[in-house]
């Protein structure tokens, strides 16, 4: 199929990951970035049972949505994935709010899109996380939005040298931590949230950004995994 035969050269040329994590700080993004979605899976496919949060992701063209590879990686084929593009607010969640360890999993309340292939990075190592890529394809003219910009090549062979003075963008549907107790929780809110944090440094793998904790600006959490970073308007890492 042509549609997966793009989509894995779209992953062969887009390898720079971020640790995967989720928006901390972070606002209600509404329709800001309106090519980012959430990844939820099903287990009983159409079935009486409501599809689940689980990652975040972004719209590569109108039919392919890339996410992370451990996301995928975490149940066979017997599951089937979903994405949606609904951002959610705090009053009107996408899908149930909760804590990650006490309340999962989070039944998504929204329409969804159900891919027809499911395509891994080749490369994907589940004990490093190297290539932690994978692309949803769905039926053509599936998603109306513009889609997520890549970087051209070698844009963040440059980070070494003024990265320090760099912002990059963080969106996604992940948890918000609470350290105010004995053990951190984290609480999931059921929308799209956006943060900015500082670069902090670039190795052959990943892409590494001050957290929250660090900058006292935003940072990433769980369920962010697959959600884009942008540099400008750029998605250079996931």
């Amino acid at each position: 199929m042509k549609a997966i035969a793009l989509a894995a050269s779209l992953l062969a040329t887009m390898v720079m990951t971020a640790p995967a994590r989720a928006v901390d700080n972070g606002s209600p993004d509404g329709d800001r970035h309106p090519n980012v979605g959430l990844l939820g899976f099903d287990g009983d496919g159409e079935g009486d049972a409501p599809p689940y949060f689980l990652c975040s992701g972004s719209v590569l063209s109108h039919r392919v949505f890339l996410t992370a590879a451990h996301c995928i990686d975490v149940f066979d084929d017997t599951v089937q994935w979903v994405a949606a593009l609904e951002p959610g607010s705090p009053d009107q969640p996408v899908f149930e709010p909760g804590y990650v360890f006490d309340d999962f999993p989070f039944a998504v309340t929204v329409p969804v899109q159900r891919p027809i292939a499911t395509v891994v990075h080749p490369g994907f190592e589940p004990d490093t996380l190297a290539h932690d890529l994978a692309v949803l394809v769905f039926a053509p003219h599936t998603f109306h939005v513009r889609p997520i910009a890549l970087p051209r090549p070698r844009l963040l062979d440059r980070l070494v040298q003024w990265g320090r003075w760099l912002d990059f963008t963080l969106v996604g549907y992940g948890a918000d931590p609470d350290y105010s107790g004995e053990e951190p929780r984290y609480f999931v809110g059921g929308f799209r949230q956006t943060a900015t944090a500082p670069f902090r440094t670039l190795t052959a793998a990943q892409l590494h950004l001050q957290g929250a904790l660090e900058s006292g600006r935003g940072g990433l959490c769980l369920g962010d995994s697959g959600s884009p970073q942008f540099l400008s308007r750029s998605n250079v890492a996931v």
